[in-house]
């Protein structure tokens, strides 16, 4: 209770006992001082809204061989980089049972892979985002037995992924993946997800059938039929980890923070149907290779990892407002394509595995 309350409280007191002295009696009651109202609890313990800007010089799109936007489909054995531009905005919340997470996304690549595959159109765009929520078991609980020598705190977690890109595949993506959040007790922000995970997609290059407004690419299937070009992938398993860890050896003039992110995703077929199967000729081949293989997914490694300097805290004094980070993401097997496959080891060489440094800064909006 602040100085100014109880020096308020004790004017009161005296008063009530002046009062009481006057008339010759008082009730107890009369002489209890009135207390200041409870402030109200925040609904949000943390609330942080940012927009970032990264650049990725050497990113890799699979099956996209060199030179495809000059030759049509490209140059076959020739490997393709390219740059990759991405706008975000980022919300991060916590609340009384947990927390969420929200991220979208807008990312401009090279020319190197063009829009709808057109040779010397601009690079194709990609529109990302994902929700992600979680559950502390302590707070529903409103214990602490989750608490231990090994975790801070175990959650249910929830993620929905949503993404399309305007390339010759036109491919959009949905995912979910429901699982269990461990806060380990260690310094820092040490957290990891085991989850089930589940995706569909679909691609405009797969569609075939009868010639319709539809099908943009193929009238006929390889093995006959018709396809949507809709794919139903298997459940399988997915991991996520976040690290979160401030470089406190560091003198307080340089405020570093290393952040890391690796998420690992088990194979998850083909998500092709018999009937799909049937219509594209899964067990047939183009030219001499097997046309199967590049549906077949893979085990998916996605690595990211960052130094970020909050700068505002360096240049004004003013802590966590603008950061500035550097970093590095290796991507294998990216979005499940195996990288020992034709298409991405003869065709498109190395596209199916991205290596590459980055730059970019961050805004906390307060």
């Amino acid at each position: 209770m602040s100085r100014a309350i109880n020096e308020s409280m004790k004017s009161l007191a005296l008063a009530a006992v002046a009062a009481a002295a006057a008339v010759g009696c008082a009730h107890a009651a009369d002489l209890v001082p009135v207390k200041a109202p409870p402030q109200a609890v925040p609904f949000f313990i943390v609330n942080d809204t940012s927009v970032s800007f990264t650049y990725f010089p050497s990113a890799t799109d699979p099956g996209i061989a060199g030179g495809t936007n000059s030759v049509p489909g490209g140059i076959s054995g020739e490997k393709n980089t390219l740059a990759r531009y991405q706008g975000s905005i980022d919300h991060f919340d916590v609340w009384q049972y947990g927390t969420n997470l929200i991220h979208v996304e807008i990312d401009q690549y090279g020319s190197q892979d063009p829009i709808s595959g057109i040779n010397g159109a601009f690079g194709s765009r990609e529109f990302f985002g994902f929700g992600q929520s979680t559950l502390g078991f302590n707070e529903l609980s409103h214990s602490k037995t989750f608490s231990t020598l090994l975790t801070k705190d175990v959650s249910f977690m929830f993620r929905i992924t949503g993404g399309t890109q305007q390339t010759f595949l036109a491919e959009e993506t949905t995912q979910f993946a429901p699982g269990l959040m461990v806060d380990l007790n260690l310094p820092g922000v040490v957290q990891v997800g085991v989850t089930a995970y589940k995706e569909y997609s679909h691609n405009s290059f797969d569609a075939c059938g009868p010639a319709t407004f539809g099908v943009a690419f193929t009238a006929t299937c390889i093995g006959g039929g018709t396809f949507s070009g809709d794919r139903d992938f298997e459940w399988t398993w997915k991991i996520f980890t976040f690290i979160n860890e401030p470089l406190t050896f560091l003198p307080p003039s340089v405020p570093l923070t290393f952040v890391n992110i690796l998420n690992i995703t088990g194979p998850k077929g083909t998500g092709l149907s018999p009937a799909a199967c049937a219509a594209i000729g899964c067990a047939g081949t183009i030219g001499p290779f097997d046309s199967f293989g590049i549906n077949e997914t893979k085990v998916e490694v996605f690595e990211d990892a960052r130094l970020s300097l909050d700068a505002s805290k360096v240049f004004w004094g003013k802590p966590s407002i603008w950061d500035a980070y550097v970093g590095y993401r290796y991507w294998y097997n990216k979005f499940g394509t195996n990288h020992n496959d034709w298409l991405f080891a003869d065709v498109a060489p190395g596209t199916s595995i991205e290596s590459t440094a980055y730059v970019g800064m961050t805004y906390h909006f307060k």
